[in-house]
């Protein structure tokens, strides 16, 4: 079968980044820059954005600790659509001092719902999340070895990958890394 002939409109490159700094906090940031294949004129002040050039250009800079506390946040909104976006920005001090984990991403939605966040940034904290979670999971494993079992069981029933059916939860049990609560 033959594949329609197609022409790229737009494209959305994210990319998220982890790092440990010196002072033993972790950075996470996360970027989000989308393009368009034609010039874009805006109504309400009749500029234009050139395409090739960044119709929005986004990006959040969590520190945390190995607690997952969020001690710093930094929002950038270097381009957006409407003159009044980048005024969202000071909403989101308001992480500062919350905890990533079970109900973090519930909370925001709730919090930043309408015209008191970004859609754009709401959709990049979670990818900071998880990155975070990438970056620390393997350094804080070997710092907090006692805590990994705790850990690995709260995975379980996540995801597909993380079935308690699924061969890689069998495989902790059976090497007794990790025990299963009873099922009644």
């Amino acid at each position: 079968m033959s594949q329609p002939k197609r022409e790229r409109m737009h494209r959305r490159n994210i990319i998220s980044e982890g790092y440990l700094r010196e002072d033993g906090l972790w950075e996470i940031e996360a970027r989000m820059i989308d393009l368009k294949t034609y010039d874009v004129y805006r109504e309400f002040d009749g500029s234009r954005v050139p395409q090739g050039s960044p119709f929005h250009d986004i990006s959040v800079k969590l520190t945390l600790d190995d607690q997952f506390l969020i001690h710093e946040i930094e929002v950038d909104m270097s381009a957006f659509p409407f003159p009044s976006c980048g005024g969202a920005e000071p909403s989101f001090d308001q992480i500062k001092g919350t905890r990533i984990g079970p109900g973090w991403n519930r909370w925001l939605k709730k919090t930043f719902a309408g015209k008191v966040g970004c859609t754009h940034v709401l959709e990049l904290l979670p990818v900071a999340a998880t990155t975070a979670f990438q970056t620390m999971w393997q350094p804080l494993a070997k710092k907090y070895p006692a805590a990994v079992p705790k850990a690995l069981v709260g995975l379980v029933n996540t995801c597909h990958g993380w079935s308690e059916d699924g061969p890689m939860v069998q495989k902790l049990v059976e090497e007794q890394i990790i025990q299963l609560p009873d099922k009644e």
